[in-house]
């Protein structure tokens, strides 16, 4: 698919995939060099590698980009992190130590705190083990908040809160790096 392409549908409303757990229906809110960014309607941006898109479509044909009905849903949102690395290793190296969910649905679907991104492996921490996923089998990733509230309404000092524990705190990578320094001795 072309780069130039997918950059002339920044910010319209596209479907990702046409049915299934890899389907994703969003915002396109940027393009990369081989995965793209799309902020779905909680607010969540999911980033997809390109390798993985079977088809893409344009949800409103006849709307312009950014029309104010759009803009106005967006603002109730909470506001979420925004990744920018050239390429999909880079932006895994970027969301080190954050809970992400690997995968929108199915069998592959994995949430956990993200601890090594290198030599084409991922190393995810799931509920005290250690899982290993080849990068190339990853069709997207997004930040996971284990502590999402339920509601719309929220208040600032929540939302602060919120966006921190996606990380992990000091003691916790501590502790992952003594177990990771176990897992590379075994």
């Amino acid at each position: 698919m072309s780069l130039n392409y997918l950059g002339s549908l920044i910010g319209t409303e596209v479907k990702i995939n046409r049915g299934g757990p890899d389907s994703i229906v969003g915002r396109l809110v940027s393009v990369h060099h081989d995965y793209l960014a799309i902020q779905i309607k909680d607010g969540t941006i999911v980033y997809i590698q390109l390798q993985h898109i079977k088809s893409i479509s344009s949800m409103n044909s006849n709307a312009s980009r950014g029309n104010k009905s759009n803009k106005s849903n967006r603002s109730n949102r909470t506001p979420q992190r925004f990744e920018n690395a050239y390429t999909f290793e880079g932006l895994l190296g970027q969301l080190r130590y954050t809970n992400v969910q690997i995968n929108r649905g199915g069998p592959e679907k994995v949430e956990g705190l993200l601890v090594y991104s290198g030599d084409n492996v991922l190393l995810l921490v799931v509920n005290n083990e250690i899982v290993r996923i080849p990068i190339f089998h990853i069709k997207s990733i997004n930040v996971f908040n284990k502590n999402k509230s339920n509601g719309n309404k929220s208040n600032s000092s929540s939302n602060k809160n919120n966006n921190k524990s996606n990380k992990a705190t000091a003691a916790q990578i501590v502790a992952i790096k003594l177990m990771l320094k176990k897992y590379r001795t075994n």
